[in-house]
């Protein structure tokens, strides 16, 4: 069981990926419009990966946070705005719900897994995983370490991403960018140079 908090564009790309790797993934989004579009984005995204409705898990959606039943949860991947403040609300939210013994993680590309766990009481098992547009067809995913956190935490999201079928790299320092935004910008500065 996944909760994936935000249902737009990245929030349910992720959930087809999880969906179609036989995860029950939980979503959650304030927006009822986000949530009532999810059932048809699924179902097409099921469709492109080619997977049966039969051999996937299933979508639920929810409102709140609160309504989730945490307990069964064993992964919390956060794909909420890029807001800083809101990230860190939200994770601060999610440490007091979740088992401790779980990965809480974000699919932030703007900023530092460091700086998005920072007031958390259990930094260590904070990491990134960084999916690339779109998510459940790009093989990418970059597994983040932030300052404090567990390797072992790390190495069993990278076995995760590669049970999902997907190609995971691990940052193993949390430098800004990450890998594939730090090659893509020195790209570009090289192509506007010339």
């Amino acid at each position: 069981n996944v909760v994936i908090i935000g249902g737009g564009i990245m929030g349910g790309d992720i959930a087809i990926i999880f969906a179609a790797g036989g995860w029950n993934a939980h979503v959650m989004s304030p927006s009822q419009k986000t949530r009532d579009a999810l059932p048809a984005r699924i179902a097409a995204g099921m469709k492109q990966m080619g997977v049966s409705a039969a051999q996937a898990g299933k979508v639920s959606t929810y409102a709140k946070l609160d309504d989730i039943d945490w307990k069964h949860i064993d992964l919390v991947i956060e794909a909420a705005t890029e807001d800083l403040a809101l990230k860190q609300k939200l994770f601060l939210q999610v440490e007091a719900l979740a088992r401790p013994d779980i990965p809480l993680t974000s699919n932030t590309s703007n900023f530092p897994i460091s700086e998005i766990g920072k007031a958390l009481k259990t930094r260590n098992r904070i990491a990134g995983t960084h999916f690339f547009m779109p998510a459940h067809l790009v093989p990418l995913v970059e597994v983040v370490s932030g300052a404090a956190t567990d390797p072992k935490v790390a190495e069993g999201l990278c076995t995760l991403m590669k049970d999902l079928g997907k190609a995971p790299i691990w940052v193993k320092k949390d430098v800004p960018g990450f890998v594939g935004n730090r090659i893509q910008h020195a790209m570009m500065r090289e192509a506007l140079y010339l």
